[in-house]
C-alpha cells in the first residue's frame, strides 16, 4: 500500500498544465503564434513518459495569469503550472516562462528566451528539457530525440501550420476548411513536412463531423494524408494518431490495430479529435 501511494505521489509531482500563452506582440493577428507555441511545447512535453501533461484543449478556457492558481491546478488535477508570454517582432521572438508549484505558489524555474524566429524549435526543446529536469523526469534516448526534433526548416511552412492548428482548435465547419487550406499550403511549401499532412488528415476527418462536407469527399483524403505523414516519418506519434482517428471516424479498423498502439506509445497526443484529452 505504501509503495502504491509513493508511486501515485511521484506521478502527481510530475503532473503539469501549460496555461494559454499571453500574446504580448501588440498585434491580435499574432494570437495564432502564441497559441501555436503553447501547443507545440505541450506536444513535446507529452512525449516524455514520466510526465502527466494536460491537453491544450483542456486549458484553453483559462487565462495565462489566473488569479487563483492553486484552485485551477486542483481543478485540472495537476501539481505544477507553466505560465508563459510570447512577444514577436519581425524575425525576433521573446518567450518568458515560469514553472510554478501551484499548491505553494512557489517558482521552480523562470527564464526569458530572446532568439531569432528561426530558433523557435530550439526554444521549445530547451523549455521541455528544463521542465523535465526541474520535475525530475528522466528522459529515455528516444524521448530526448523526439523533443529535440525540428519538424521543418521552412519558416513560412511552419507559420502556415501554426495558423492551421489555431483554426483547427477553434472548431467550426468554416474554421476547419480554412485550417485545411493552411495545412495544404504548408505541405506545398515543404513537401517533407510530415506534421502538415497530419493537419490535412485531422481537418478532413472532422469536416464531415461538423457538417461542412461529405464523408465521401473528405475521409479518403484524410486517410491518404495520414499515410503520407507516416511515409515521411513513421516514428511521428501525431501521424499514427491521425491515422487512428481516421479509423475511428470511418469505423474501418485494421485487422491489426498497430496504429492505435503506435499512437499511444509514441506520444500521449495532445490533440484528440473528439475528447480533447491527453494522458
Amino acid at each position: 500500500m505504501a509503495g502504491n501511494q509513493a508511486i501515485q505521489q511521484s506521478i502527481r509531482e510530475k503532473s503539469l498544465a501549460v496555461l494559454p500563452f499571453a500574446n504580448l506582440s501588440g498585434n491580435p493577428e499574432n494570437a495564432y503564434f502564441a497559441a501555436g507555441i503553447q501547443d507545440e511545447i505541450i506536444t513535446r512535453l507529452a512525449k516524455i513518459g514520466q510526465l502527466k501533461v494536460v491537453s491544450c484543449l483542456t486549458t484553453q478556457r483559462f487565462k495565462s495569469s489566473p488569479d487563483d492558481l492553486p484552485a485551477i491546478a486542483k481543478q485540472l488535477g495537476v501539481a505544477n503550472v507553466l505560465q508563459e508570454s510570447v512577444q514577436r517582432s519581425a524575425d525576433e521572438v521573446r518567450v518568458n516562462v515560469q514553472l510554478v508549484k501551484a499548491e505553494t505558489d512557489t517558482h521552480l524555474w523562470a527564464d526569458t528566451f530572446d532568439r531569432k524566429l528561426t530558433d523557435v524549435f530550439q526554444i521549445e526543446s530547451d523549455i521541455a528539457k528544463t521542465i523535465a529536469e526541474k520535475l525530475e523526469a528522466k528522459l529515455t534516448g528516444s524521448e530526448e530525440h523526439a523533443i529535440s526534433a525540428k519538424p521543418t526548416a521552412d519558416l513560412e511552412a511552419h507559420q502556415l501550420y501554426l495558423k492551421g492548428r489555431y483554426l483547427w482548435n477553434r472548431r467550426t465547419g468554416n474554421n476547419l476548411k480554412k485550417a485545411l487550406g493552411h495545412f495544404q499550403q504548408a505541405a506545398e511549401k515543404d513537401p517533407n513536412y510530415a506534421l502538415a499532412y497530419t493537419g490535412i488528415a485531422d481537418s478532413c476527418a472532422l469536416i464531415p463531423v461538423y457538417g461542412a462536407g461529405t464523408p465521401q469527399d473528405y475521409y479518403p483524403r484524410a486517410k491518404a494524408a495520414a499515410q503520407k505523414a507516416l511515409e515521411l516519418d513513421d516514428t511521428l506519434g501525431e501521424a499514427h494518431t491521425s491515422l487512428a482517428n481516421v479509423f475511428f471516424v470511418t469505423w474501418s479498423w485494421p485487422s491489426r490495430p498497430r496504429n492505435l498502439n503506435e499512437a499511444s506509445s509514441s506520444t500521449r497526443t495532445t490533440r484528440r479529435l473528439i475528447s480533447g484529452t491527453a494522458g
